[in-house]
């Protein structure tokens, strides 16, 4: 009884873990893109296939000791099979143990994902710094965290607005600052941009307290339109802080 206990849950704890772990061929090109930024998904499909090996090995071999058990008479041979059995069966687990390591990271980074909804959706989109959050908490219910300093959103931002019967989702990107970006955080902007957007909100900071010139964010500027296309709406932020007269017409589609 102890071995087929041992087996069942063992099997029964690993195939969880295996079968509620997302499908990943089967999310929206948006939703895979962007949990590849999150975790390697091809060394998480291995660690998941190595624990669903174990799962399935300590269920086998629960089967075979118990049929070398049934009908022994022997309590101390019952007892030496049991042992061996369970030390075989913690074998396994320490095999698997850097898989498992894997997956919890791979879960705790995923849970990151936003929950977006199919609904039409508007992008924030623009260097650092230049009010995305900011405008965000202006437009939806959102509560942004918004520092008084240089702060840069670490993650993909979700908040909703209503105009009249109608509501709209609105994502506030991490700063884009590369075209082929290399590290999580802008690999999720580019992510957005490419699948989500029904409409992009393009952010200037004609103060250029952001930290970036306006050539620098004109630049940017066209760089979205060729990934997004031409519906791109220009915003002008910190008005209050504006350098010096007639900078914030210098940008292209005013």
């Amino acid at each position: 009884s102890m071995v087929e206990y041992l087996g069942d849950s063992v099997f029964e704890k690993t195939d969880a873990v295996v079968k509620k772990t997302v499908n990943f061929s089967e999310l929206p090109d948006f939703q895979r893109e962007l949990a590849a930024t999150l975790t390697d998904l091809d060394e998480l499909r291995r660690a998941l296939h190595s624990l669903g090996w174990a799962g399935k090995k300590a269920h086998d071999l629960s089967g075979q000791y118990r049929s070398r058990m049934r009908g022994m008479s022997d309590n101390h041979e019952i007892t030496r099979l049991r042992k061996q059995y369970e030390a075989r069966v913690e074998s396994i687990l320490d095999k698997v143990a850097n898989d498992i390591k894997i997956i919890k990271g791979a879960e705790k980074a995923l849970k990151k994902m936003p929950s977006l909804r199919k609904m039409k959706t508007v992008l924030i989109a623009g260097y650092p710094n230049v009010g995305k959050s900011s405008l965000l908490n202006a437009l939806s219910d959102s509560k942004v965290d918004v520092q008084p300093y240089p702060f840069t959103t670490k993650s993909i931002l979700v908040g909703y607005m209503r105009d009249g019967y109608r509501r709209f989702q609105l994502v506030d990107t991490p700063g884009v600052l590369d075209r082929a970006p290399k590290n999580q955080i802008e690999r999720q902007a580019f992510a957005a941009l490419k699948h989500l957007s029904d409409r992009v909100l393009f952010v200037f900071d004609p103060s250029e307290t952001c930290g970036y010139s306006m050539r620098d964010q004109e630049a940017l500027l066209e760089r979205v339109k060729r990934e997004f296309g031409s519906d791109v709406l220009v915003v002008y932020n910190k008005a209050d802080l504006q350098a010096h007269d007639g900078l914030c017409v210098a940008a292209s589609d005013p």
